[in-house]
């Protein structure tokens, strides 16, 4: 008999989980919040407690925040409620409670995996993620598996650095390029009472030709479309995938392709990076997917 895998994505907000059968279907999932405990015990007990249909898995699929080695050690701080996990090894804490086989693998990480093996990049040889939330989160895989790095670090495209002469500060491209940064784009250039709290208030103001939304989309693609020429420059992948809300909005992908084709061509002086701009496949269910699949490697 095929045996099920669980996986749990592990959120800022939520705590999510899944039943997954072996050709990588969701039979079932729920989620509970994300619960803030002063200690790391506390915390993984809460996540456990949550897990159901234990006596029908046998392996578990973790993914995490932060910045996770393949030791699945706990190696940066995240969100709020969840940096009691710093300096925890996370497949230990579930293994010990559950007695199940754990694989653990970084949010980001998790879903390139999941579009590489079963998505919009499958059957390529290299290719990179982009995600784009309050931050955005990357990854980079070959045409086997996800690339880490000697820390686990490779892909954190948040913080590829540049340079602000003026101030004489290396700065981080991931702090130009996410939503959080199209708000603070868009809110600089409004009235105290005109300002927003949301990203789709602002794509919704663009489509219907609002003038400040415009300018504000018009220079955050633009640090979009750097931040994808660093990516295509240093690895060349056969495709760049986005994943967050805003691409699977069409208008978006077709935009970003467009201004990610001129950046390349007016930077190098000639049209020959063949770097493709798609979307992810699988949104939401990715970083759950991507675990199950990461721990059914083992």
């Amino acid at each position: 008999m095929n045996r099920l895998t669980l996986g749990i994505d592990i959120g800022g907000t939520f705590i999510k989980y899944a039943l997954v059968d072996p050709a990588f279907n969701i039979i079932e999932k729920w989620k509970t919040p994300t619960v803030k405990f002063d200690t790391k015990d506390e915390f993984y007990d809460y996540i456990c407690s949550n897990a159901k249909y234990l006596d029908e898995v046998d392996r578990i699929g973790v993914s995490a925040p932060g910045l996770v080695n393949e030791e699945s050690e706990i190696k940066s701080y995240a969100a709020p409620n969840v940096v009691i996990m710093f300096g925890t090894n996370v497949n230990e804490e579930i293994s010990k409670r559950t007695g199940k086989i754990v694989a653990t693998i970084n949010d980001a990480k998790s879903a390139g995996l999941c579009e590489l093996k079963a998505g919009n990049a499958k059957g390529t040889k290299s290719s990179a993620f982009l995600i784009i939330g309050t931050g955005t989160g990357g990854c980079l895989c070959n045409e086997d598996d996800v690339i880490y790095g000697v820390d686990g670090f490779a892909g954190e495209f948040h913080h590829m650095p540049f340079i602000d002469f003026h101030e004489n500060k290396v700065l981080r491209q991931g702090d130009y390029c996410s939503m959080t940064a199209l708000i603070q784009i868009y809110n600089i250039k409004v009235n105290e009472d005109e300002k927003l709290q949301y990203g789709h208030e602002i794509t919704a103001k663009y489509l219907t030709g609002d003038e400040v939304a415009k300018i504000a989309m018009e220079e955050w693609i633009r640090n979009m479309a750097n931040q994808l020429l660093s990516i295509a420059t240093f690895y060349n992948p056969e495709m760049i995938c986005l994943g967050g809300g805003i691409s699977e909005e069409d208008w978006f992908i077709d935009l970003i392709s467009e201004r990610f084709k001129l950046a390349s061509k007016n930077f190098l002086g000639l049209d020959i990076l063949t770097t493709k701009i798609g979307r992810c496949k699988y949104n939401n269910d990715a970083n759950i997917l991507g675990a199950v699949i990461k721990v059914n490697m083992q």
